[in-house]
């Protein structure tokens, strides 16, 4: 079966919706609340910007650059906020195996724990799928290690995080759908500095195997 892509899914205000928690966040986009993030731009201008090549001529690359979100233009120290995204609906082949793979990029001033769930639209349960629904971590969510541990670079801003991961629902035998939902809690540093500024932005590609 040949893998082919589903959908680039990025940061944006139209599709991320933000609570006090990752769950919380989740738990409001399934139920379907609208999204409530803001986009701050390259706050600082000194942050990784995520970018398609200039050149992509996949059907991917029709999906705008991940704009960088948060909760609000303000940057509070030591906040931290959930946000979550879901795919589109995406059907499944009866009598086969479904796989899937997904290729994740994340970038967050500062720390950031991510995951990534398949949920079935129907009835909003979650599929179990090896390898998902665990956290992703990039740095100490720990408000206090921008001035203990977190003070040299490379800092945790100047990263940004990658992770492939081949997600198989197996061999379905009723017709479904299936929604990926990637989620994150995102931590702004105390700092020392004059300057704290906070944000997230990601891309998600997934691809499908399909039968010929």
């Amino acid at each position: 079966m040949p893998l082919v892509p589903v959908q680039r899914l990025t940061s944006q205000t139209t599709n991320v919706v933000a609570a006090d928690t990752r769950a919380g966040a989740v738990t409001a986009l399934l139920a379907g609340s609208a999204p409530n993030v803001v986009n701050v731009g390259n706050a600082p201008t000194i942050w990784p910007q995520p970018s398609k090549f200039d050149n992509d001529n996949t059907v991917l690359a029709a999906a705008p650059d991940p704009q960088f979100v948060w909760t609000q233009n303000a940057f509070i120290p030591g906040e931290t906020h959930g946000f979550a995204a879901a795919s589109v609906t995406i059907p499944l082949t009866i009598g086969v195996v479904n796989d899937f793979l997904i290729a994740l990029t994340v970038f967050a001033d500062n720390a950031v724990t991510a995951r990534i769930q398949a949920f079935s639209p129907l009835s909003l349960s979650l599929f179990p799928v090896p390898g998902l629904d665990v956290d992703l971590q990039a740095g100490s969510l720990n408000p206090i290690t921008g001035i203990t541990t977190d003070v040299a670079n490379p800092y945790n801003w100047q990263k940004t995080r990658f992770y492939s991961i081949p997600a198989s629902l197996g061999l379905i035998s009723v017709a479904l759908s299936v929604t990926f939902v990637f989620s994150f809690q995102v931590t702004n540093y105390l700092t020392n500095g004059a300057i704290n500024t906070a944000g997230l932005s990601f891309a998600a590609d997934i691809y499908q195997n399909t039968l010929l």
